[in-house]
């Protein structure tokens, strides 16, 4: 850590399930601590994963030392901090989860139950996700008017979408809030692709398909558009050889149904074994 760098200093400005925002001496950057905490199903699943802050950090350190440096999108990662922390720019966050898909999985299976899972798709698949815990994130069809403003709908993520899923739409003041207009859209688009296509192609070296990945964007102080939050173990799926017996990812959690502490145990440390092999390899990302 550099002796320049600014330093944590007052109360954190906010605080998710798996990680802190700091304010810093300097206003227009933040420091991004990582925490043990993993969760599943919007927060209802939740443990501690003794050393998943430091492999998490590791890693979206990583993915975003290579983001910046293939350069295709602009991001708010500055530095490693320490540990468990890095530096970033600070931004207003847009609460939407942008997903790009290689392979079919997750809950595209629930929307299109008709397509097997692990199924190859032709081209990335992008979806918008609304941030909504109470909702279980709603996906988001996204349509523009004659002026160029968007509108948006949302649906249940685990049933097709038809207009029996619709859960409602983002009313006119919900999406002046999000500040976007159709440019950010498409940029948003292509920005999760890109990201998607750098790190489906690092991967590969390790014989590990990316099958979806999960990133966010938010604004700087300038109004730029920038990939944003983290990007670490929780972020996608990656399968061994493309199998996906040979989940590393969060999934492994998810799937884990045993109240037997014993059992538990044994499969937490495995999901902990997980983390920091994924971290490692990351390393060697470029």
């Amino acid at each position: 850590m550099s002796s320049s760098a600014p330093e944590k200093r007052g109360d954190q400005l906010a605080e998710g399930k798996t990680k802190i925002i700091w304010p810093t001496s300097n206003l227009n950057v933040v420091l991004v601590e990582s925490k043990d905490d993993i969760t599943a199903g919007d927060g209802a699943k939740h443990d501690i994963l003794e050393g998943k802050a430091v492999a998490a950090n590791t890693t979206t350190c990583n993915v975003f030392e290579l983001i910046n440096c293939v350069g295709l999108v602009p991001t708010h990662f500055l530095a490693r901090h320490d540990d468990r922390t890095f530096r970033a720019v600070k931004a207003r966050m847009v609460p939407i989860e942008v997903v790009a898909r290689r392979v079919v999985a997750g809950s595209y299976l629930k929307r299109n139950p008709d397509v097997a899972e692990g199924t190859k798709f032709p081209d990335l698949v992008i979806e918008f996700f609304y941030k909504d815990d109470a909702e279980h994130d709603p996906i988001m069809i996204c349509k523009f008017g004659e002026n160029g403003k968007p509108w948006f709908s949302l649906h249940d993520a685990k049933q097709p979408i038809s207009a029996v899923t619709e859960l409602g739409k983002l009313s006119p003041r919900e999406v002046e809030a999000l500040g976007l207009n159709e440019n950010h859209i498409n940029l948003m688009r292509l920005g999760a692709a890109s990201v998607f296509e750098t790190l489906e192609r690092a991967w590969l070296k390790h014989h590990m398909v990316l099958v979806d990945l999960k990133v966010e964007f938010g604004f700087d102080r300038y109004g730029r558009l920038i990939l944003a939050d983290v990007i670490d173990n929780d972020s996608w799926r990656i399968w061994h050889y493309g199998q996906p017996d040979g989940m590393l990812d969060k999934q492994v959690y998810r799937n884990l149904s045993t109240d037997d502490p014993e059992a538990k145990a044994e499969a937490m440390a495995k999901i902990s074994d997980n983390y920091q092999r994924v971290a490692k390899m990351t390393e060697s990302f470029f």
